[in-house]
Formats: C-alpha cells, structure tokens, sequence
C-alpha cells in the first residue's frame, strides 16, 4: 500500500518506506498507551491516528489531507 501510494505521489518518496512503516506503527503503539494512560478517549484514537500519519506521509510541501470524519 506505502509502495502504490508512492507511485500515484500521494505518499512522500524521500524517506525510506520501512520508515514510514515504522512510524504508522509507533503511532499505533503511541495511541495504544495514551489510552491505556487515560490521556486518549479511545472514541477519538482513529483520527488522531489518522491525522499524524497523514501528515507524516504527505509529501513535502502539500498539505495534509484532512482525515475522514476528522480529528
């Protein structure tokens, strides 16, 4: 998926994809202990989630898209 987004230029290509793929699972992991921690509503942990790696994988110098049903 982090490949085919590469190619249609929705995902940046300046970073290496198990980078990107490190960091979508580091953010998971993050959102997991927020909650576990009573920091994070887990009603709310999908667009977080959503919301970080969008940006995270946007590529440099274009705005992040807005995750669905937003953050």
């Amino acid at each position: 998926m982090v490949a085919r987004g590469r190619a249609e230029g929705a995902f940046r290509t300046d970073l290496p994809i198990a980078w990107l793929i490190n960091v979508l699972q580091a953010v998971m992991h993050s959102a997991t202990e927020e909650i576990r921690a009573g920091r994070l509503n887990p009603d709310r942990a999908t667009g977080h989630i959503a919301a970080t790696v969008l940006a995270a994988f946007t590529p440099p110098g274009t705005p992040a898209p807005e995750p669905r049903g937003g953050a």
